[in-house]
């Protein structure tokens, strides 16, 4: 994912590892930002949008759909050296499928930069994310959880945090989908830890209003969030275009009724280019807690 510096450099500033800050709690980055492309140009919903390998970060029922393997990776430059890369693999045994994530966000030797509290330089920070799912499917209703592990770093200082999401679908056929998720059940598992994990859950429903097998695509999705000492959010995004002998391009927009912690902005915009299997994912968001302009972009496989 492609962004500007100015949210990230907010986000660090209030979530590096307690050791740094008079053991206050945190939330993880990589909790915080948006899991992948298509999710963050729907403005943050993600929990209905069955079939892509990124479903391991919020709702793992989504990848029960998923006929054979799905692949779908970011990469993201900041400044100085310092980049988030996400990546997310998925594929299908049976009557169950299987999924792995990971992010790793490389702060550089300078974290100073982007956090004030932080070491000055020449020491590694970081902070990594690892998950892996297993989905169960019988008939048109899938279940799912999600092990998840975190691991915070600048200078000497190191957190951890461990959770569990669990998730359900129904999907039937390409038409519609309900899913549901509970993501950080139970918050971090690891005692004597300054990582909070706030428990966040999520209700979502899509539809297809043609078959997504032919040439014209039309996508809604309807999602309500509510994370732990949050107010609710609720969220609405549509996707349209047009994918002719697999190449075609689909545009999206997302419409929150109040912002997340990533994105001030209530409305954000997105769009997939179709080339056969490969999907060419971006995102924008017009307004982030910075006040910059956000461009995100990924790519998607899918057999």
């Amino acid at each position: 994912m492609i962004d500007r510096p100015g949210s990230l450099a907010f986000w660090l500033g209030i979530t590096v590892p307690s050791g740094l800050v008079a053991q206050q709690q945190s939330i993880p980055i990589t909790a915080e930002l948006p899991p992948t492309v298509r999710t963050a140009g729907f403005n943050g919903a993600g929990t209905a949008l069955i079939g892509d390998a990124g479903s391991v970060f919020i709702n793992p029922a989504g990848l029960a759909t998923i006929r054979y393997l799905s692949v779908e990776g970011s990469y993201r430059p900041i400044q100085r050296g310092t980049f988030l890369a996400t990546g997310a693999l998925a594929w299908r045994i049976g009557q169950f499928n299987v999924g792995f994530g990971g992010r790793y966000f490389d702060l550089g030797s300078t974290p100073r930069a982007f956090a004030p509290s932080a070491p000055a330089s020449g020491e590694p920070a970081y902070e990594a994310l690892g998950t892996g799912s297993l989905i169960y499917r019988f008939g048109i209703i899938a279940i799912g959880g999600t092990g998840k592990y975190f691991r915070q770093r600048v200078g000497q200082t190191i957190d951890r945090a461990v959770s569990f999401d669990a998730g359900i679908a129904l999907a039937f056929f390409d038409i519609a989908a309900f899913a549901f998720s509970v993501q950080n059940i139970g918050g971090n598992w690891v005692d004597s830890t300054s990582l909070m994990l706030p428990r966040t859950s999520r209700f979502g429903f899509t539809m297809n209003y043609v078959d997504p097998q032919e040439t014209f695509r039309l996508l809604s999705t309807l999602e309500v969030q509510w994370v732990e000492g949050r107010q609710a959010r609720g969220v609405l995004g549509a996707e349209a275009g047009v994918v002719i002998s697999g190449i075609g391009i689909v545009g999206r927009i997302g419409y929150a009724g109040r912002p997340s912690p990533y994105s001030a902005s209530e409305v954000t915009f997105g769009g997939t280019v179709t080339l056969g299997r490969f999907l060419l994912d971006y995102a924008y968001r017009p307004d982030d807690l910075q006040g910059d302009d956000a461009h995100l972009a990924g790519l998607r496989l899918t057999f």
